[in-house]
């Protein structure tokens, strides 16, 4: 009896050909009159082997022999040139999501079972993965919107096997599962025998104890769902003073939490050592405001807050300056005469200036001479004490003359080039930024 399976679900079942999917097969075959269920095989010819096409009409025939209908997806080439594990989970789950859309069925039902299990938990350990992920397979898992069931957790290979070959049921056998070249072939091969002549309810064990640290790490994570909502900010931001408060615990799972969110599939990049050094720089007092992260991310802090990003890709421009000049975030208009004093207008003379102007983006090196200060100060201090965010320096404008003169950070601080009400000056602009 498979348990997770109901009255009247309708049910996309994952097919290989081999004996667990087969076993799986057969079994909802088996209960599909008696709990009026809705089949249909969903079979992918990932093309990675010789026997692919042979596998994949083996499926189809023994699903036209039940009388059920048959889905295929076929992968002809992969992005890389050559097969990976990722892409190929990345289509399937694809080619799933388009099946219940199309056809409106409730979930996908693949044949995990103790065996694989307790291959996925020795895996994830030597990995040194979280928690979460030792728990290993879950018997029911929503991942990108869809719901996936094992049923045959508890059921070891030599079970499915013994079953099938019993009652006569066929199926396929993928020889690259037993080639010692993978890490988890050796373990299916050498370690999982060891433990079973250890312990004959060895699979058992392990299935309690997944299902037991799935329920730690619920627990976990309703706590840091609570965490989430006393420490988060608009914007994506995280307030310093209340995380610091925490357990260091509480500290490393919520930032696991958060950047696995932020990181996807690439989470994997992140070491422990990562999380212990966000935590000490967030605890030093006297830290740059921003600090570099794995993948091209970044943690950026303000003086109260602070989040993470991944970083933008920067692309230099220059834009001549002439009447009107729209930019990312404003326009900057040519005035004929002086309006205000402030950092949101600027007032020149063309005769200590080479021409045209122009708008920039901030480049290495870049200095200025600020207005009222004697000396040069460069443009990178200037933005860290007026508290920019490191991801928004890049992206404030910058104006220059045809020499790479600095004359004005636009909005934030204006050079010695500037002239006051009284001087006498021929060019004026004014900076209307974007109100977001």
């Amino acid at each position: 009896m498979l348990d997770l399976v109901n009255n009247n679900d309708k049910i996309i079942v994952a097919t290989s050909g081999g004996p667990d999917s087969m076993y799986l097969l057969h079994q909802l075959i088996k209960e599909k009159e008696s709990k009026n269920l809705s089949l249909i095989v969903a079979h992918v010819n990932h093309h990675t082997r010789s026997e692919c096409d042979k596998e994949a009409l083996f499926v189809k025939s023994f699903s036209e022999i039940h009388h059920l209908p048959f889905e295929m997806m076929e992968i002809n080439e992969y992005q890389k040139g050559h097969f990976t594990e990722e892409e190929a989970r990345k289509i399937r789950i694809n080619f799933f999501k388009e099946l219940l859309h199309k056809y409106q069925y409730d979930y996908v039902v693949t044949a995990h079972h103790a065996d694989d299990l307790m291959e996925t938990i020795l895996m994830k350990i030597m990995r040194g993965s979280t928690l979460d992920a030792i728990c290993g397979i879950k018997s029911v898992e929503n991942i990108q919107g869809i719901i996936f069931k094992r049923p045959l957790l508890n059921l070891t290979k030599e079970k499915i096997v013994n079953y099938l070959q019993k009652n006569n049921i066929p199926y396929q056998i993928d020889y690259t599962n037993y080639e010692e070249n993978h890490l988890r072939n050796r373990l299916r091969k050498k370690v999982i025998p060891l433990l079973k002549n250890e312990d004959s309810q060895i699979d058992q064990k392990f299935l309690k104890f997944s299902n037991e640290l799935q329920e730690l790490t619920d627990y976990l994570n309703s706590k840091l769902n609570i965490i989430d909502w006393v420490v988060s900010l608009k914007d994506g931001f995280i307030d310093l003073k209340k995380f610091n408060s925490l357990d260091l615990f509480l500290q490393k799972e919520y930032l696991k939490k958060r950047l696995k969110t932020l990181y996807g599939e690439n989470v994997t990049k992140l070491k422990a050592q990562t999380y212990e050094d966000i935590i000490t720089y967030l605890k030093n007092p006297k830290k740059k405001n921003y600090l570099d992260l794995p993948a091209s991310h970044l943690l950026e802090l303000n003086k109260t807050s602070f989040h993470f990003i991944k970083k933008a890709s920067k692309e230099n421009y220059e834009i001549v300056c002439d009447d009107l000049v729209k930019l990312k975030d404003g326009i900057l208009i040519k005035k004929d005469k002086y309006e205000e004093k402030s950092n949101f207008e600027i007032h020149l003379n063309s005769k200590d200036l080479e021409l045209p102007l122009l708008i920039t983006n901030r480049k290495p090196g870049m200095k200025m001479k600020v207005k009222n200060l004697n000396g040069s100060k460069k443009v990178k201090d200037i933005l860290i004490d007026e508290h920019i965010l490191s991801s928004k320096k890049d992206e404030i404008p910058i104006m220059i003359d045809s020499s790479g003169k600095v004359l004005w950070i636009l909005g934030i601080k204006k050079s010695q080039y500037d002239l006051d009400k009284n001087e006498k000056c021929d060019i004026i602009y004014k900076y209307e930024r974007k109100e977001f």
